[in-house]
């Protein structure tokens, strides 16, 4: 054979043996649960035997020798003349912790990887005598290949097995059926994607030109004869694009194989008692994205063992089982995947987060008060953040659920976590099953089109602009049972705004957050191929791409990452209108010069004398407003509904007797009354936080008042420049 025969040979083996290899790994300790699995025996028997044929075939002597000692104790375990324990296991998976070393010792070229002390050990098992000779490996927990914990010591091992019979469940002569397959190289299956990526953008616009042909010349025959060919071309494009995309689709077991070992690892190194259960590993989904998923779903199995289930006597004690239950599931959702970690565990505690990432200067006190348990449980996501009090190989630096959230907004995923104090927690992982095809969502944004990618949508709703609050200068929509903070794309691009009285909402999701974007219209639901925009304008946060939809225009591409990090950089600011800011300006300015007193008047609501006496002190003392005082909130809703009051700002108590301030400003809103509302109080609740911005409240103050806070807080809703 020459040069390139062997090469090619080499190569053939390095992936065949990289398989058997994975497989190996899943299947020794699936044995530990199903020792007396023939089926299961003679199929890790196997692939050590192709191993040790092809390596002594090639001149791979280390891996021969390995091999050949393993398959000796894979021999005797499969025809009853040993059993399995738990050194044995460990011997074994050393074995295949070596293997993977000598496969990269092979690709190198390199002759670095000793495994005398290995050898030795398969031998002294084998022979059923003493392996305390010979030094054990130290326990390792890699974040991408965990290896085995071997004891510096142990009991022989019995040389006729004491457990049940070994039953013989596989058919006498059956013959295993040959899969048909052959190797093609990624580059070449990508290269034929991006030509079906070309070919649905075609389609598309052949669609549209048809449909505009159709419009113009209605009840043509030849037209007709154009629609019939299109919606032909149109149905064979996509049997062609899902064939081609179900090309590079492989199942997600390729990576759930590896979390069984690495979760027996992790459970002798933390003195746990775990079980991983997986489901759904035939999972399909684009060989892209199951790269970038590994590590992500090794950060949160590591999370749900080490911080996740506990020790058996604290969960004894509990009177739970001392074994802790570790579920990895996959399913299909659509045009989605979704992968659940699911753990029975001790669970999250919110208030315990929120204090933790204070302590660590992650966030502060007020953005802490403002959150909702959902929000909380997303702290884990921060980077730095640790609830581990001291740092060991498992976890306490602090960095790996940062890595599962930089992964998933890489692959425009969601995530969402459920939690119950002792409980347990269940992370939910959504991802697109591919990334080059994406199907869409075009939204219209002061008379431009923009794209919005469908796996970060997770819902649209249509709300009239009354409807749009703001707190603390943030904009907030009250959606069913929760309060979502709102992004308007015009300002976030530049782009000059429209007015107008309803809008559309897209709520978005990416990882663990989830907003509002604010848009004019909802065009539609699209296909499209992500275009680069080219090196010359990159850079542009905000945006992903390009693409040519099906009117032959390009449409910008929203990167919701970017979008979203840019709405946080944006000035807050009050949602009063321009004419109303001007109109109250001018008042001002007229009461300065001393004409006509049209001042704008601020009502006062407060069951306590006293306080409405300091609170009209403090503001009347500019001489700018014009106040009344209600001593309930039933007479504030009176006064309010009376439109010759005018009233252009609500100062409330919130401990008030019969209705308190946040049952206030619910009634106020429920009447479509839309001015500012300013709570006051002296005790703050992190509870208290969430009422406000679930009833419509604008803004806080803390009692006893502060003048130039009260004041500041009036000015920024009555006296805003920045709204002119």
């Amino acid at each position: 054979m020459d040069n390139n025969e062997i090469e090619e040979l080499i190569g053939d083996f390095l992936v065949e043996t990289s398989e058997i290899v994975d497989s190996l790994d899943h299947d020794l300790v699936e044995l530990e649960h199903r020792q007396n699995d023939l089926d299961l025996l003679n199929k890790i028997f196997r692939g050590a035997h192709t191993m040790k044929g092809s390596s002594s075939f090639l001149g791979f002597n280390k891996l021969t020798l390995l091999t050949h000692n393993a398959e000796e104790v894979l021999n005797k375990l499969r025809k009853g003349d040993m059993v399995v324990t738990q050194l044995v296991m460990d011997v074994l998976l050393e074995f295949v912790d070596s293997t993977k070393e000598l496969i990269e010792e092979i690709q190198t070229g390199e002759d670095k990887v000793d495994i005398e002390a290995t050898v030795q050990r398969l031998k002294d098992i084998n022979l059923g005598g003493d392996t305390s000779s010979v030094s054990a490996r130290p326990p390792e927990v890699a974040s991408t290949a965990p290896t085995a914990a071997a004891p510096t010591s142990a009991a022989p091992v019995a040389a006729k097995p004491a457990a049940a019979p070994v039953t013989n469940t596989q058919k006498q002569g059956a013959i295993p059926q040959q899969e048909q397959t052959i190797r093609v190289d990624v580059s070449r299956l990508d290269a034929l994607l991006n030509l079906v990526g070309e070919l649905v953008l075609s389609r598309n616009r052949l669609s549209q030109l048809s449909n505009d042909l159709d419009s113009k010349f209605e009840n043509e025959y030849l037209i007709e004869q154009l629609l019939e060919t299109t919606s032909q071309i149109g149905m064979n494009t996509t049997e062609l694009q899902l064939a081609v995309m179900k090309t590079r689709m492989i199942p997600i077991g390729k990576v759930f194989s590896k979390f069984p070992r690495m979760v027996r690892d992790l459970s002798r190194d933390s003195g746990k008692d775990i079980e991983l259960v997986i489901t759904g590993e035939e999972t399909e989904l684009d060989k892209s994205v199951v790269e970038e998923i590994g590590d992500p779903l090794i950060h949160l199995i590591r999370n749900s063992c080490d911080h996740g289930c506990e020790t058996p006597e604290a969960r004894v004690a509990k009177g739970k089982p001392e074994k802790g239950i570790v579920e990895l599931k996959a399913y299909h959702e659509g045009n989605h995947i979704v992968i659940e970690i699911k753990d029975d565990g001790a669970g999250m505690d919110p208030e315990k987060l929120k204090n933790k990432a204070i302590e660590k200067g992650i966030m502060t006190q007020d953005e802490a008060l403002n959150l909702t348990d959902e929000q909380a449980y997303a702290i884990i996501f921060r980077p730095g953040f640790s609830t581990t009090e001291k740092v060991t190989n498992i976890s306490g630096r602090g960095v790996g659920m940062d890595v599962v959230r930089t992964n998933v907004e890489k692959l425009n995923g969601i995530i969402t976590i459920k939690s119950e104090i002792d409980q347990g927690s269940t992370f939910y992982l959504k991802l697109p099953l591919t990334l080059a095809i994406i199907q869409a969502l075009l939204v219209e944004v002061s008379e431009e089109v923009f794209a919005i990618p469908l796996a970060s949508v997770v819902e649209t709703v249509r709300v009239s602009i009354d409807e749009v609050h703001s707190f603390e200068g943030r904009e907030v929509l009250k959606l069913r049972d929760r309060v979502l903070s709102l992004v308007r794309i015009d300002r976030t691009f530049g782009l000059d705004e429209v007015d107008s009285n309803e809008v559309y909402v897209v709520i978005v999701g990416l990882a663990e957050k989830q907003l509002g974007f604010i848009v004019n219209n909802l065009i539609g639901q699209e296909e499209i191929v992500i275009k680069s925009l080219g090196e010359y304008i990159t850079g542009n946060s905000g945006i992903a791409g390009a693409t040519i939809t099906g009117d032959g225009r390009v449409r910008l591409i929203i990167d919701v990452a970017g979008t979203m990090e840019l709405a946080q950089l944006m000035p807050r600011r009050s949602t009063k209108s321009k004419s109303k800011s001007k109109e109250v300006e001018k008042v001002h300015n007229d009461s300065a010069n001393g004409k006509k007193d049209h001042r704008a008047t601020v009502l006062i609501c407060d069951d306590s004398p006293t306080d409405r006496k300091i609170t009209r002190k403090v503001i009347g003392s500019l001489g700018l407003f014009n106040i009344l005082e209600v001593s309930s909130a039933k007479d504030a809703i009176s006064t309010l509904s009376d439109s010759s009051n005018g009233c252009d700002i609500l100062l409330t108590d919130i401990m008030m007797p019969d209705m308190d301030g946040f049952k206030l400003c619910s009634a106020i809103r429920e009447k479509g009354i839309d001015i500012p509302i300013i709570g006051m109080s002296s005790r703050v609740e992190p509870a208290d936080r969430k009422k406000m911005m679930a009833s419509g409240m604008n803004g806080f103050v803390q009692k006893p008042l502060n003048k130039t806070e009260l004041l500041g807080r009036i000015n920024e809703f009555i006296f805003d420049k920045d709204s002119e």
